[in-house]
């Protein structure tokens, strides 16, 4: 038999107050608008917690003031049991998936319950005043009691519950009892791609109103996009019991961003009996207009923002209440399949984010969040989606005060029962409450564009009511769903269903799907993708064709990335930190690291895809054309007046001359053309040239200081010519049945039916064993998630059925003929065979008296073998090789498809620090465009590779074998070789882990392919 609180989906909760938007109350207006002694205390510390293991095995008596909790544990909140090592419950790691094997509405018996205690003392507690619970957020439903007495029920985790004590309260001191759930009907509904946790993951806090109270205030700020002025209503429902409302009134004052009068003076209504006259009154509800003023417009380029004073005055003059707001003038519509901000095609450069740390779960301080933000500010991003439910009232104020657009998403994801619960009548209650609540707490936000009806449910009568009831109450802002236009696994909708979403919304596109959409829809709603560029592991490709086609094509207006965050979970294991993931705890249902798919790694660090995202994003670009620089200014609101330029000439990769660059005040959408900085000509006439100018904050931001580099651009002015090799006599060979030696007068090169063995230079060793044709990587995230099975689809499953990762190097015999110039020209031909074909690839080694190798490559790559991982060779090399430099992209890893973020230069590393320790191990630090690298064991011994023309390559103390095998990062271990790789090209990382493949100009076709460069070995005995 169901439960009728925690497996009832129609029992949402008893004993709460209205929702209300989020505001702070103090006694006085002077202390409203400095924020100064607002009446509430957080309650964090002095709790105690018990677990049990289901919620009929609560100790008797537990939520009554004489009950002995001395063997409860204390505990600080918010915090989570899930993430307490001295609690038996584990944190549990599911996409689509439920955790348990039972059906809606239905839990499991076993239902881990917290039972938390607090002790309230007198002094807690104003007298004459009303007492109020905040509990912020709650997982996953849980009861509240006062000395013993049930007062509230409430679920749903991301939104608050308040609660009003003062009827129960006793002299003497009160006990606070919460009674916590871990599995309820709401769970069903909860199902959201993330850590399945129990606890109180925000604030719980007390405060205190008098008898008459502002009860809810909601701000409408207009922007009068034609007469560029601002218009404000505001409308403000006081509280009290009956009639204790009359002859109450309300003033409000509206302060600018710089702290002065908006409105010449304070705007005042009073409550009279006509609130209260049958049929007309509306209850002790005011609202205050003020005429048109001139504004400065709110948006994520200039978020500015206006302070609104709300004062609560008694029927004698005396101010009883006050509280202040931060509201922000905008303009939103949706016009010709464009979504207009203040009159601006604004495109949304965004992400997706979840409430996440490493060590505490889903509590999250506002340092973190103010983390969050800034790092999204520094990397050209101005949207993000609050996948997927309701985040903590506090970070919408900072994004409001930072600047970013925001789309507030319900918390309803039901995506193992995807077609199921949004069509349910017995869920529609749930639905609406959450959609409602979630609007009545945020609505004043100015940084909010768009309210979400959740994700991943379906479409059904349940969501409609949703979009009814918001779009009723606020008219102001679209609905974004994309339950709407795409029956997930089953059929696209993206012309359908315009009742159910204003933006057409879908996850995980292609650019193809998108352009083919553009071009051909009749549509009038803009493109927004909700989710796109899966960002797992090492990933994020083609982003510069997603943002072409945005660019391009009308109607296209960016979207959000997946996601912002890799959800690890801190943990030890063989005496070294990891970070965790699903499976990690010991967990029955789960789904590996599927939860590690963000942009930046769980401690906050960037990912080189978040680097990649703020190049390709960035507000203003530059070009060559005709001898002159083109500079546009990408940003919709803003000149060029808050950033220093500067160039620098580069000259083999080396920056020889830079200046200061002067850039016209260039206005938003426009470009302007420039003359080239004066350069001196080089000494080099060979020498490869180019130009980087960068875009600097010229003074300190809220989100990065003076200097911060926001955007850069690097143009090519010449391309350099190849000096011509000169052969050196002194080479000679010796051949017998089991190898071929060619002896130069310091070396000693030696192949053998394994290849190239053995390079010996004044008596020093290079190789620590044989070169090999490559033609694998050590499998990414995109390339096919090598934990699970079912994944024929994916590029992995194939290269594992043709046998790439076990095929065999069969070398023939090296051959060896002298020239008239003196030199040895060693062949030897190599075939790979595999279960699907043979690539076949002839070497060819030209050596002379120099301590250089000039080696050519020549593969052939059968049709029944294209679209191979990678194409070339490998050399194992002594560990004494650890300082790294090169010439080509970086200093970050790049690919094919991954490379816009990479300055083509000359830089400097180690081998060491070219590892990413992806929380999943794979390939990694690769680097494109690469003319040479050079690699120094100490100040006598350098190895020098020379490209005849650009190839890829890398040099990493990790064997791609080694990584293959490996799914934790305590599992390897830098080996005590150099593995030097050398390709003609690696394919391109794609997002295939959840979305596209690899598009194909980024895959490695059949046919011919050549690999040509020097091999130069500087060794001193």
């Amino acid at each position: 038999m169901a439960n009728p609180f925690w497996e009832n989906p129609e029992t949402i909760g008893y004993g709460r107050l209205p929702a209300r938007a989020s505001f702070e109350r103090f006694g006085s207006t002077q202390h409203a608008k400095i924020g100064q002694q607002p009446r509430k205390k957080v309650l964090s510390s002095h709790w105690r917690f018990h677990r049990c293991g289901s919620p009929d095995k609560t100790p008797e008596g537990w939520n009554t003031a004489s009950f002995d909790d001395s063997y409860f544990l204390p505990v600080e909140l918010p915090a989570l049991w899930t993430m307490d090592d001295r609690v038996e419950d584990q944190p549990i790691y599911t996409n689509v998936r439920m955790p348990f094997k039972t059906e809606p509405p239905l839990v499991p018996a076993e239902n881990p319950t917290g039972l938390y205690r607090y002790r309230l003392n007198d002094a807690q507690v104003p007298e004459g005043q009303r007492t109020l619970l905040m509990l912020s957020g709650i997982e996953s439903c849980y009861f509240v009691y006062l000395n013993g007495i049930e007062i509230a029920f409430s679920k749903d985790s991301r939104l608050p519950t308040e609660i009003d004590l003062t009827q129960y309260l006793q002299a003497g001191g009160n006990i606070v009892a919460l009674k916590v759930i871990r599995w309820s009907d709401a769970s069903y509904i909860e199902d959201q791609d993330q850590w399945w946790h129990a606890g109180i993951h925000r604030e719980v806090a007390l405060y205190s109103t008098p008898s008459v109270f502002i009860r809810d205030i909601h701000c409408r700020p207009e922007y009068l996009l034609d007469q560029q002025q601002g218009r404000l209503a505001v409308d403000i429902r006081i509280g009290g019991e009956h009639r204790l409302s009359l002859n109450h009134s309300v003033s409000i004052r509206l302060l600018d961003p710089a702290g002065r009068r908006a409105i010449k003076r304070d705007l005042k209504a009073s409550i009279s009996k006509s609130n209260f006259y049958p049929v007309t009154g509306k209850g002790p509800l005011l609202t205050l207009e003020t005429e048109p003023i001139t504004v400065t417009p709110w948006s994520a380029e200039q978020p500015a923002l206006y302070q609104l004073l709300v004062s609560l005055i008694d029927d004698k003059g005396q101010t009883i209440e006050a509280t202040s707001l931060k509201i922000g003038f905008r303009h939103l519509v949706i016009k010709n399949r464009e979504l207009l901000i203040n009159g601006k095609a604004v495109l949304i450069r965004g992400v997706n984010r979840h409430d996440h740390s490493d060590t505490t779960g889903k509590v999250i301080s506002e340092a973190l969040m103010r983390q969050d933000i800034e790092t999204m500010k520094q990397h050209n991003i101005n949207a993000v989606r609050t996948s997927h439910y309701p985040n903590d009232a506090l970070f919408y104020d900072l994004c409001d005060e930072y600047g970013l657009y925001v789309v507030d998403e319900a918390n309803i994801e039901a995506h193992h029962h995807y077609a199921q619960l949004g069509a349910d009548p017995n869920w529609a209650n749930a639905f609406l409450n959450r959609a409602i609540r979630m609007v009545e707490r945020d609505k004043n936000h100015p940084s909010i564009i768009m309210w979400s009806l959740g994700n991943e449910t379906g479409f059904g009568p349940n969501q409609t009511a949703m979009a009814g009831w918001i779009r009723q109450f606020d008219p102001s802002r679209p609905i974004h769903n994309e339950n709407a236009i795409c029956e997930q696994g089953v059929s696209r909708h993206w012309d359908s269903n315009p009742q159910g979403s204003d933006i057409v919304c879908p996850m995980y596109p292609s650019v193809a799907d998108i352009i083919e959409h553009a071009r051909h829809t009749k549509d009038p709603r803009p493109v927004i993708m909700c989710e796109y560029a899966h960002a797992m592991g090492n990933s994020c490709g083609n982003l510069l064709e997603y943002w072409q086609a945005i660019e391009q094509y009308r109607g296209l207006q960016g979207g959000f990335i997946w996601e912002w965050l890799d959800h690890g979970i801190k943990s030890t294991a063989n005496g070294q930190q990891y970070w965790a993931y699903g499976g990690d705890f010991g967990e029955d249902i789960h789904d590996l690291n599927f939860v590690c798919d963000g942009l930046c790694w769980p401690d906050r660090t960037p990912h080189s895809s978040l680097v990649e995202y703020k190049k390709i994003i960035q507000p203003i670009t530059v070009r060559k054309h005709k001898g002159h620089l083109v500079i546009t200014n990408k940003q919709h609101f803003n000149g060029l007046d808050a950033y220093h330029a500067r160039w620098s000439h580069l000259i083999d990769g080396s920056a020889e001359r830079s200046g200061a660059l002067s850039v016209p005040l260039i206005p938003p959408g426009e470009t302007a053309t420039i003359a080239l900085p004066e350069l001196a000509t080089p000494r080099q006439s060979n020498a490869i040239q180019s130009l980087l100018i960068t875009f600097e904050l010229a003074k300190n931001t809220r989100w990065a200081g003076k200097g911060h580099i926001v955007a850069w651009d690097q143009v090519k002015l010449t391309t350099g010519r190849r000096r011509k090799r000169k052969a050196l006599a002194g080479a000679s060979f010796k051949s017998t049945r089991q190898d071929l030696t060619v002896i130069t007068r310091q070396a000693k090169l030696t192949f053998t039916n394994d290849g190239f063995i053995s390079w010996l230079h004044n008596d020093q060793e290079l190789l620590s064993g044989a070169t090999e044709v490559n033609i694998v990587r050590a499998p990414m995230d995109n390339d096919g998630i090598k934990g699970w099975a079912g994944h024929q689809n994916k590029a992995l499953d194939r290269w594992k059925s043709q046998g790439l990762f076990e095929a065999q190097q069969n070398w023939n015999r090296a051959k060896a003929v002298e020239t008239a110039d003196g030199t040895i020209t060693v062949t030897q031909t190599n075939s790979v065979k595999t279960l699907a074909g043979t690539v076949r690839c002839r070497c060819i080694y030209t050596i002379d008296g120099s301590n250089s190798i000039r080696i050519e490559h020549h593969f052939e790559v059968p049709s029944s073998l294209a679209d191979l991982p990678r194409l070339g060779l490998r050399y194992p090399l002594s560990g004494k090789f650890e300082q790294l430099s090169w010439f080509g992209r970086g200093p970050h890893e790049t690919y094919c498809d991954r490379k816009q973020s990479g300055i083509i230069a000359r830089h400097d590393s180690t081998v060491s620090n070219q590892y990413i320790p992806y929380i999943l191990p794979q390939e990694h630090g690769n680097i494109t465009d690469l003319r040479w690298l050079e690699l120094r064991a100490d100040p006598d011994s350098l190895l020098r590779m020379d490209a005849l023309q650009p190839i890829e390559g890398s040099a990493s103390r990790y064997s791609q074998e080694m990584l293959t095998a490996a799914y934790h990062t305590y599992e390897v271990a830098p080996d005590h070789r150099v593995w030097l790789c050398l390709d003609v090209m690696q394919r391109g990382v794609g997002g295939a882990s959840c979305g596209p493949d690899t598009l194909e100009q980024y895959r490695l076709k059949a046919g011919q392919h050549q690999l040509n460069y020097d091999l130069t070995w500087k060794s001193e005995p």
